[in-house]
């Protein structure tokens, strides 16, 4: 996939508007628009997002132009944010996100953080973010974004009563490389960094954090995971997830969840991840034990299901053979006791001398 489709795709991801070329409303209701500025160095002729060839040691300044569509003064913040990998499999690029230690540089690193912007009524304002780009230049590709976001909220829709609060948002895409097609010299890779029990999207369940070292993106991934029982075929559960994208230098819990309380127990996850970038297979044996289980199903209000301890069985197992004894004790007290009877009916019935 070109990476043109696929920064296209990870920014759409966001479920915001993204700052186009001419200006446009960052979302339906949004008191302003954003238009990126695109500079000499543009490595591609798409005008919605900065795609640029940057010099190491260079300053690299990015522009926006922000326009006030309303008689009011507002204030505006715009973020530099570094993209991540989001729990569902999509590129999230909201200030604050996830880090991961592999990343050798992040844009949220390279210039100042955030800056309000106050804008009077019906005014435009051009605000640059100046990059300093490393001395030594980088792998791959650095992706991220201008997170624009209006400081006054708004009414939105009401539930039960709760007047929810908006905020609206606009992402201006940014992917930094030293050279064209630096991105394609970097060879995907995936890693399996640890697998234990948690909570996903308010259920219980398998967690298994999975990394990306590379500086490097690419989606179109199929996950295809199942938990069994250790030294055991038999399936305790099972996800299958398509069409999974991966930031550059992250990594992102994929959960194999469930409805009821976890169990107790020892476990083996088989995780196979594959895609026209390449295969990636993993067996992870993992446990969870008894106290994780139940401050989990706590806080989601489940019932932990029973399982037996090993003494338990060992208990239950000495009580058996206790029960076979006595029964066989009383069989042989029976034998003896009729043969007794018997004997005595015998000499009882015999001819007297």
């Amino acid at each position: 996939m070109r990476l043109k489709t696929l920064l296209l795709i990870a920014l759409a991801a966001l479920g915001l508007g993204v700052a186009q070329a001419q200006p446009t409303q960052a979302a339906t209701g949004a008191a302003y628009t954003v238009s990126p500025v695109i500079p000499a160095n543009q490595r591609s002729a798409v005008s919605s997002y900065f795609d640029l060839v940057v010099k190491p040691g260079a300053s690299q300044p990015l522009t926006v132009a922000v326009t006030n569509e309303t008689a009011a003064t507002r204030h505006i913040r715009l973020s530099l944010t570094h993209a991540y990998t989001q729990a569902n499999g999509e590129i999230g690029y909201k200030p604050n996100g996830p880090t991961d230690q592999s990343a050798q540089y992040r844009l949220d690193q390279l210039g100042t953080k955030s800056q309000v912007i106050t804008l009077a009524g019906h005014q435009t304002k051009r605000v640059s973010v100046t990059l300093k780009i490393p001395a030594k230049g980088f792998t791959g590709v650095i992706l991220g974004g201008l997170y624009i976001v209006d400081q006054k909220e708004t009414a939105g829709a009401s539930s039960d009563g709760v007047q929810f609060k908006n905020r609206y948002a606009t992402l201006v895409g940014v992917q930094l490389q030293t050279s064209t097609g630096a991105m394609n010299h970097v060879k995907p890779n995936l890693k399996l960094l640890s697998v234990g029990a948690g909570i996903q999207n308010n259920q219980p369940g398998v967690l298994a954090t999975v990394q990306n070292p590379m500086p490097t993106y690419w989606g179109k991934m199929l996950y295809t995971a199942k938990v069994y029982k250790r030294d055991s075929d038999t399936v305790v559960m099972k996800r299958v997830a398509s069409n999974y994208t991966t930031a550059p230098n992250s990594h992102f819990d994929f959960g194999i969840t469930q409805k009821t309380g976890l169990t107790p127990g020892d476990y083996t996850l088989d995780l196979l991840v594959t895609g026209p970038h390449g295969r990636w297979h993993w067996r992870r044996n993992f446990s969870i034990l008894t106290e994780q289980a139940q401050k989990i199903n706590k806080q989601l209000a489940l019932k932990t299901p029973f399982v037996m301890p090993w003494w338990g069985w060992v208990l239950i197992g000495l009580g058996i053979v206790l029960l076979i004894g006595l029964l066989w004790w009383l069989i042989l007290l029976l034998l003896r006791r009729r043969k007794k009877d018997e004997d005595d009916d015998e000499n009882a019935n015999a001819p007297q001398q």
